[in-house]
């Protein structure tokens, strides 16, 4: 019985220190975020979420009401970025297409199959 204790207070402890460091220190210095609902500690704006039976275009259109039409929720440390305009959409999708769809660099396949190779 004193292990399982000893095991559960360790667990518990573990869990805290890790609840702790996620929320004090694990800041990392971003962009300014479009505005949005302000988060509550833990769970973000998980509450924010559209409830089950709503349709989801009425809530964000209440977002986009209050917040304008670009706002940002952050869910259990997921920052989501909601557009709420076709406009703004379609110039971030189209018009900057190359910065959103740019691919790694492949660069060890491109030295293994460049003519730099003659065997």
């Amino acid at each position: 019985m004193a292990v399982l204790s000893i095991l559960l207070s360790t667990a518990v402890g573990f869990a805290l220190l890790y609840l702790i460091k996620h929320v004090f220190y694990n800041k990392k210095p971003i962009a300014p975020l479009p505005p949005g609902p302000p988060p509550k500690p833990i769970i973000g704006n998980l509450a924010d979420l559209p409830s089950p039976g709503q349709q989801d275009w009425v809530h964000w259109l209440k977002l986009k009401d209050t917040y304008g039409p670009i706002s940002s929720i952050t869910v259990l440390g997921q920052t989501i970025v909601i557009i709420n305009d076709a406009r703004i959409a379609f110039d971030l999708l189209d018009k900057r297409s190359n910065i959103y769809s740019s691919r790694p660099r492949m660069i060890f396949a491109g030295e293994m199959y460049s003519t730099a190779f003659h065997y």
